[in-house]
């Protein structure tokens, strides 16, 4: 009877152990979520716009036909670097050296005629002064001189144009520069009237112009803040279009006169020095223009800012490495940064929540930001 007591007890006491053991068993613990953060610094931070903008030369100049005729010769290589006074073109001369002998005929028959008039003027004018002539006679002579005089003089005139028509069959090149590509090929047709007049363009690049446009409203605060003689702005900076910015600075050159009343905006004009030539006329690039440097700013990421019905906060993560939510006030934004005007102090560390899912007061493992960083975090939400 005692055993049979002493083996129920002994397996009560098995099972309970066995529950014993099962409770105890440990639960899986969650690490705290990674999540980057940047530390609050002031620092002077220039604030700067960017617009729109497009390349042109420093001289960029048309190449028009200003005569009729066959284009018969192209010479120069497309793309290539052409000097002052090259020929570029030749149109054929043919009608116009025509034009120039037929000229050259009628100045040499006039002056023939004027010749003739003064010898027979100096023969009647000592018979006049002996009364051996009419006067009427010796008037006849001076008019015959005048007369053919003028013939002779329009006849020069009209040879010198012919000479000058006849020169545009040759077209050169009018500065220093890079030509396009031609708009007319040997065999074409030339209108000095009409889109076949514009034969290629030649650019002079040791120079670029950017041209941009500026809002009205801009404008306005602009010529506020400065006054009537605003400064000449200087150290512009040129962002291309695969993204790099351009090694030179450039210069403000003018702006114009006028707002544009179908858009609502003034064009500017600002000067680049090209030496390598990268810039070509008709590029579109975008400006950079520092407009004042914000003393002691507060600079923090755009992605580190969310809003929400007009109202900006960013997630702080304080001493106990909890979240904390911040209501912040924004100004100006700086490439891929924001200026936080008020709401974070020196030294308060700003999570990058992006992606993650976190919530105010949970606890998290700040990280340092860094792209790479970012990249590591985000793989924990997939």
């Amino acid at each position: 009877m005692n055993a049979l007591k002493k083996s129920k007890v002994v397996l009560i006491l098995f099972f309970l152990s066995c529950i014993w053991i099962s409770c105890k068993k440990e639960e899986k613990v969650i690490p705290p979520i990674k999540v980057p953060y940047v530390v609050v610094e002031k620092s002077d931070i220039p604030v700067f716009r960017e617009y729109p903008a497009q390349t042109f030369g420093d001289l960029d100049v048309d190449l028009v036909a200003r005569v009729d005729g066959i284009l018969q010769g192209i010479h120069f290589k497309e793309g290539d670097r052409v000097r002052k006074g090259q020929l570029l073109y030749t149109i054929d001369p043919i009608e116009y050296d025509t034009k120039v002998e037929r000229e050259k005929g009628q100045v040499a028959a006039f002056n023939s005629n004027y010749v003739n008039a003064e010898e027979e003027l100096k023969r009647i004018k000592p018979l006049a002064e002996m009364n051996a002539v009419s006067k009427r006679e010796l008037d006849a002579a001076i008019a015959r001189v005048k007369t053919t005089k003028s013939s002779l003089a329009s006849a020069q005139a009209s040879l010198r144009n012919q000479q000058i028509e006849r020169g545009y069959c040759n077209i050169y090149a009018p500065v220093d520069g890079v030509i396009g590509i031609s708009n007319a090929r040997i065999g074409d047709y030339i209108s000095r009237i009409g889109n076949t007049a514009h034969l290629n363009t030649v650019s002079r690049l040791n120079e670029v112009r950017v041209r941009f446009a500026v809002s009205e409203a801009s404008f306005l605060q602009y010529q506020k803040k400065f006054g009537p003689n605003p400064p000449t702005l200087t150290d512009l900076e040129l962002i291309l279009s695969d993204g790099s910015t351009y090694q030179h600075k450039g210069k403000m050159n003018f702006a114009d006169a006028s707002v544009d009343p179908t858009t609502g905006t003034v064009t500017f004009e600002a000067q680049f020095p090209n030496p390598e030539r990268i810039i070509r006329s008709g590029q579109f690039v975008k400006i950079r223009i520092v407009i004042t440097t914000q003393k002691d700013a507060v600079v923090i990421p755009q992605k580190a800012v969310t809003e929400m019905q007009g109202i900006y906060q960013v997630y702080a993560i304080d001493q106990a490495k909890k979240i904390q939510v911040k209501v912040v006030e924004v100004g100006e934004k700086i490439g891929t940064d924001w200026v936080i005007s008020k709401g974070l102090e020196s030294g308060d560390r700003v999570a990058i929540v992006g992606t993650l899912f976190v919530q105010p007061g949970s606890v998290v493992e700040p990280v340092p930001f860094a792209e790479s960083s970012e990249k590591n975090v985000s793989n924990q939400t997939e």
